[in-house]
Order: structure tokens, then C-alpha cells, then sequence
């Protein structure tokens, strides 16, 4: 019965704990994090007129949140040609002509297929999100900005 119990209140624990970080979330860099209920994300990342985005699920595990990016491909269609895969513009999969496609790479943005403008693993600290290096250390490091220089903390904050 003990062991039942206990079972319960880990379950109740862990569900509440990602029901707790559902929402939007920023950092003084230009990024954004949305965290849905359907264990999904989006990440956006913009400057100027650069950016980029990625999807994918997430998960919790012993206070890191796990970020698995899924690229979302379209069918690049050519005469005389076998068709083939291409990163998508937007997050709906289709079928695209190549004149499409060339338009799509002259923008100065698209969808990340690397996570260096999005970490796979955050760790949870209240209502912030820390990034962690590959070592597994939490980053609590401060860096400059691009314009006044002024030391801003990394991590990414809830605005919802």
C-alpha cells in the first residue's frame, strides 16, 4: 500500500511539474520557447532581419527539460529528375516546384536543422530555464550584448 502511494504522489509530481512549465518563454538574446501541453515545441530565434525556427517534443527528466527537434522536410519536385527531400520553409509538409524552393533560399532565414540556436537540454530553476553544456553543467554565465555590451544572464524567462 506504502509503495502505491508513494507511486501515485511520483506520478502526480511529475505531471504537475510539466504542467508548470507549459507556456512562453524569452531570453535577452533573441530567443523565444514555446512549451505546449501536447509535449511539442517551437523555437524561434530572430535578429535584425536574420532568424530561424525549430520544432520538435519535449520531455521532463530529474529537472532537465530534453528538446528533441524534429525538421519537417517538403518533396522538392524537378523535371527529369528522381524528387527529393528539402528543408521546409514553414511547418506544414508538401510538395514543391524548384522555382518555390530557390525562393525560399534567398530569405535570411528558415527552419535551425542544428541546435546551436536551441540547446537540447534546459534545466529547470524556478521560473527560468538554464541552458546546460554538453558536459552536463548548469550555464549561469552572463554575455554581452551586441550593441551597448551590457552583461545580460542567458537563461530563458516565463512570459506566460
Amino acid at each position: 500500500m506504502r509503495l502505491l502511494i508513494i507511486l501515485l504522489l511520483t506520478i502526480i509530481s511529475v505531471s504537475s511539474s510539466g504542467q508548470r512549465l507549459i507556456g512562453k518563454y524569452h531570453t535577452y538574446f533573441g530567443h523565444s520557447l514555446e512549451l505546449r501541453e501536447d509535449s511539442t515545441f517551437r523555437h524561434e530565434w530572430r535578429f535584425d532581419l536574420a532568424g530561424s525556427w525549430a520544432t520538435g517534443q519535449w520531455e521532463v527528466s530529474n529537472g532537465i527539460v530534453y528538446l528533441k527537434v524534429k525538421n519537417v522536410y517538403d518533396t522538392l519536385i524537378r523535371e527529369g529528375k528522381a524528387d527529393s527531400l528539402v528543408l521546409s520553409a514553414d511547418e506544414q509538409s508538401s510538395r514543391i516546384k524548384f522555382e518555390e524552393f530557390a525562393g525560399t533560399q534567398l530569405s535570411s532565414g528558415g527552419q535551425s536543422i542544428e541546435l546551436d540556436k536551441v540547446t537540447d537540454r534546459l534545466a529547470i530553476r524556478g521560473k527560468r530555464l538554464y541552458q546546460v553544456s554538453k558536459t552536463g553543467q548548469v550555464l549561469r554565465t552572463k554575455q554581452p550584448g551586441i550593441w551597448n555590451r551590457k552583461k545580460r544572464p542567458t537563461y530563458y524567462f516565463k512570459v506566460e
